[in-house]
């Protein structure tokens, strides 16, 4: 039997707002810190920052807190899982010099830190690991501060679920330009109250529309790394960048000390 009085109006959340956080210039906190492995190459890394948006207020329906466990609550902003690049770390060759999958990242973080300003507090504390994992690990402590927030560029490949005429975006960070000292996340100011030293959202760059027919080779499909255990880190080729961010353990790089 069918009753009119049974239909529940589904209302959205907020007004319509989503609850994941598209691309764009967005305030937000890091609430999360994680290490990614593509399936199709397990030896590399994402490094993906999870980052929640502005308190959107009592009607807005966020992501629940932990799926298997309601009592948490939902979260009160927009939610994105961001990756450290459109492409995974590994390690590579460029101009006959071998670019190490572990370095990369190291400088990523470090650059994350910096702008997001815990790089002297990590400087004091004499933060220092003997892999990439760990050393992530140790980061992720200073960057997860419910007062710590900065502006963050996101950007998005594209996709479309079979019927959804709107797209989805897989989020990545643009890349950064370290000789131009400019990177997509700053908690940092400027005189004039402004992000210092940050990449704005240009749609144009930063989106990656989807092509019309997206083959079963191409399709993203990653798997989430459980621990942060190292990995032996193999010779494959890769896109990322060595970011030349300084470093106290690299006789090759300088950090910048208080």
């Amino acid at each position: 039997m069918f009753k009119s009085s049974d239909f529940k109006e589904k209302s959205g959340s907020g007004n319509g707002t989503p609850k994941i956080i598209n691309p764009g210039t967005h305030y937000c906190r890091v609430i999360d810190v994680t290490l990614d492995a593509p399936a199709y190459n397990k030896e590399a890394y994402h490094i993906v920052l999870k980052v929640e948006g502005v308190d959107r207020g009592d009607e807005f329906e966020g992501l629940a807190v932990d799926k298997n466990n309601p009592s948490l609550g939902n979260y009160r902003g927009q939610i994105g899982n961001v990756k450290s690049g459109d492409w995974p770390y590994s390690t590579y060759t460029y101009e006959g010099k071998v670019i190490q999958r572990d370095t990369q990242m190291y400088n990523w973080i470090n650059n994350v830190a910096k702008q997001m300003g815990v790089l002297t507090k990590m400087n004091e504390k004499g933060v220092e690991a003997d892999t990439i994992e760990e050393y992530i690990q140790e980061v992720r402590k200073y960057l997860i501060d419910p007062e710590l927030w900065g502006y963050f560029t996101i950007a998005g490949k594209e996709y479309f679920n079979e019927g959804y005429s709107n797209p989805n975006y897989r989020l990545f960070f643009p890349k950064a330009q370290p000789r131009k000292n400019l990177y997509p996340f700053s908690a940092l100011e400027n005189d004039d109250r402004k992000p210092l030293n940050f990449i704005d959202f240009n749609e144009a760059e930063h989106i990656v529309r989807a092509k019309v027919e997206e083959t079963e080779e191409t399709k993203e499909d990653s798997t989430p790394v459980d621990s942060f255990e190292p990995k032996a880190a193999p010779m494959t080729d890769s896109l990322a960048d060595d970011f030349p961010v300084p470093g106290e353990k690299n006789d090759d790089l300088e950090l910048p000390f208080g």
